[in-house]
């Protein structure tokens, strides 16, 4: 318990001294965070280039969860989201979210509403990951906090990784770099739709 309040405090320590709001809430116990092993680097994708074959878990009604979006446009799941990017040829933005996270909605209501993070939007496939729906996911990319976006190509490779709450223009800022990245990758071929 004195290692989380240590953290906690270091990150917001951290995030005031470099002039930005840090959030980054950890998972309640029980769920998706209580067996997920430690993150390694900033670009941590998922094990292997496949999708996680885990059974679709069932979903709640909609009306029964308030699920952070703002003003994007998300795909449900991660399975799902992954595959409509494979087929568009579009990079993936990979919001890891749950009903619970106070800084996850903070996030959508803020950044997610920023008129440039939204027009910036349609060049990825936005995907929703919620951790209490998909915990393998959370693991498999490693996630130890929430909010977390990691963006990837269509094909999976990661590109750019943020933890925590974080402004529009700094979500701006990633997202850009995200797509540059791509751009000087010319033998990933995550721009040309699959046939």
């Amino acid at each position: 318990m004195k290692h989380k309040a240590a953290r906690a405090c270091a990150l917001m320590l951290i995030g005031m001294l470099a002039g930005c709001e840090v959030g980054i809430e950890d998972s309640p116990v029980g769920s998706a965070r209580q067996s997920a092993p430690a993150e390694s680097s900033q670009q941590a994708g998922p094990r292997g280039s496949t999708p996680p074959s885990s059974p679709a878990q069932p979903r709640p009604a909609a009306g029964n969860r308030r699920v952070a979006r703002g003003h994007l446009r998300f795909v449900e799941g991660y399975q799902q989201g992954f595959q409509q990017a494979s087929s568009e040829g579009k990079p993936m933005l990979l919001f890891f979210t749950a009903e619970w996270c106070h800084f996850c909605h903070q996030m959508a209501d803020e950044a997610f509403t920023h008129p440039q993070v939204v027009s910036l939007s349609e060049h990825f496939v936005c995907i929703l990951v919620d951790a209490d729906l998909e915990p393998d996911v959370c693991r498999n990319f490693q996630v130890q906090g929430y909010p977390t976006i990691q963006f990837l190509s269509s094909r999976g490779a990661p590109l750019e990784r943020i933890v925590g709450k974080k402004p529009g223009h700094q979500l701006m800022m990633s997202m850009q770099a995200a797509l540059q990245t791509l751009a000087r990758r010319p033998d990933d071929d995550a721009d040309v739709p699959a046939r």
